[in-house]
């Protein structure tokens, strides 16, 4: 959910303290918005997002669903980062329960693209709904995802810029992913550069007007 530096996830705020009702409705209203986004960029057959081919080369090789594997790779970013010192927040653990859902079911209704130009249609619309559901979770500001707590314990205890570490895990996801079976390819790196300026521009337009 982040390019470079521009959407640095460890300075969003994890006090759920702070949680108004209107923070805890954007939370879970992003997670279906990103299953759907993940779910149309997968059907594509384009190349998916970098962890979501890991995720697929995961449910290929263990039999498990791809939202399956994605909560479970949820779960150990968590645990992972928790033994690096960087503690889950709210929406960490929501995220860790409710997407793998979401994206079984968008996946479970949504057909796999009949051409090339559904399937270009497809990829342009899940980084679209990406995009916003980023929005939506991180003007939550009650904590980061699973994966991006896990770039941030990565830079910390490597002293690492956030880019690196998101950079090297990424990279990592994707040959992992596609040793398992997954398949990377021109949706991949159409997603690897736009999904950083989509998801400013939707976290500006779900940003809180301070006046």
């Amino acid at each position: 959910m982040k390019t470079n530096d521009i959407l640095d996830i460890s300075s969003v705020g994890r006090n759920a303290g702070g949680m108004t009702l209107r923070a805890l409705a954007r939370l879970l209203a992003a997670h279906p918005v990103v299953g759907a986004g993940i779910a149309l960029v997968l059907r594509s057959e384009l190349g998916a997002a970098p962890w979501e081919v890991f995720h697929a080369g995961l449910a290929h090789t263990t039999g498990l669903s791809i939202g399956t594997a994605a909560g479970a790779t949820a779960i150990a970013a968590i645990a992972l980062a928790a033994a690096a010192g960087v503690r889950p927040g709210l929406a960490t653990l929501v995220n860790a329960v409710l997407l793998g859902a979401c994206i079984d079911a968008a996946l479970a209704v949504l057909p796999a693209a009949g051409s090339l130009a559904a399937a270009a249609g497809y990829l342009a619309a899940g980084i679209a709904a990406l995009a916003l559901g980023t929005g939506l979770y991180m003007s939550a500001g009650l904590g980061s995802g699973p994966r991006d707590s896990l770039m941030v314990a990565l830079a910390r205890t490597c002293r690492w810029s956030t880019a690196r570490a998101r950079a090297i895990l990424e990279l990592t996801a994707v040959i992992a992913g596609v040793l398992l079976g997954g398949r990377a390819g021109a949706g991949t790196l159409i997603y690897a550069a736009a999904i950083g300026p989509a998801a400013q521009w939707s976290i500006q337009l779900f940003a809180e007007d301070p006046t």
